[in-house]
């Protein structure tokens, strides 16, 4: 069968609907998705297909558990299927264009967009919680204890890839130093949890065009309570670079010392928790990043 006719038969099941249209409308690393016409409100829905079933039903807890906390929109869940191997997430359609979209460049003003962006980022910051750590088990005292145990075990995958030649020596030679320095670098960091979205770039945020605005922000990753300066990595790249939201974030917020440094070693260890997730990953990313972290290594004269 299709995966467009299963889609169609699921959504009519879940939602008690006739299905209009199915139209695929973008492709991840995990998963595909679909806007669906129907019959029926709300009009229009998506779904989110891909044999990375765990992972989707993941999502779908994420996002119910981020659309109860932040005050920005993070679509609405209305069902998660599991058939045949794949699975299946129906979620509310947000109108906009999407934040990776070329668009973004020629909207009439990015500046406002660019503070709009900022705003919902200083959201998840002022949402506190007593204890550090991933959001459906946050059990530790401080940052550095929580993020030890993280940085540990990508570090111990990252070894035995190494060791199947399957990764470069200079990713190992970075993780070494994050190790070595772990206790420097994160010394000052703030001792009151907020939460994250855990990939809050703009390729996850559906835009309104008019009012250059965020409509939406979808595809949490990790959701956790960590220090506030954790997902600044993700607002530098994308289009995020030519919206100069790290630029912006600076001139609102005192960062802290090593801060340019922890947007490297943050980076880092994100993209490897992926290729632990997805058994793949871009090389020549983990290569790039592995490098900015040593010069800011050096650049702070960090043991080496």
């Amino acid at each position: 069968m299709e995966a467009t006719d299963r889609i169609q038969q699921l959504v009519e099941r879940e939602m008690n609907t006739a299905v209009q249209s199915v139209t695929e409308i973008g492709n991840g690393a995990t998963a595909s998705a679909y806007l669906i016409e129907i019959s029926d409100k709300p009009y229009k829905i998506v779904v989110k297909s891909g044999k990375y079933t765990d992972l989707l039903f993941e999502e779908k807890k994420m996002l119910d558990f981020l659309g109860e906390k932040v005050n920005f929109k993070i679509p609405c869940t209305y069902f998660y299927a599991n058939e045949e191997k794949t699975g299946f997430l129906g979620m509310e359609f947000l109108e906009g264009i999407n934040g990776g979209s070329k668009k973004v460049l020629h909207l009439k003003d990015k500046k406002h967009l660019s503070d709009n962006i900022i705003d919902c980022f200083e959201n998840m910051h002022n949402i506190h919680n007593d204890k550090f750590g991933f959001y459906d088990n946050a059990v530790y005292d401080n940052w550095q204890e929580f993020y030890w145990d993280f940085f540990k075990a990508t570090y111990d995958f990252a070894l035995e890839k190494y060791n199947d030649g399957e990764i470069k020596k200079i990713v190992i030679d970075a993780l070494k130093l994050i190790e070595l320095n772990f206790d420097e670098i994160f010394k000052d960091v703030s001792k009151t949890p907020c939460i994250s979205h855990g990939d809050f770039w703009v390729n996850n945020m559906i835009i309104d065009p008019e009012k250059c605005e965020v409509s939406g922000v979808f595809d949490p990753n990790n959701v956790a309570w960590v220090e506030p300066e954790y997902e600044l990595f993700a607002i530098t790249v994308g289009y995020g670079k030519n919206l100069k939201l790290y630029k912006n974030y600076r001139k609102r917020k005192n960062v802290s010392k090593y801060c340019d440094l922890k947007i490297e070693l943050y980076a880092l260890i994100n993209e490897l928790d992926w290729y632990k997730k997805l058994s793949f990953c871009p090389m020549d990313y983990l290569y790039y990043r592995s490098k900015r972290l040593i010069k800011q290594i050096k650049k702070n004269k960090l043991k080496r």
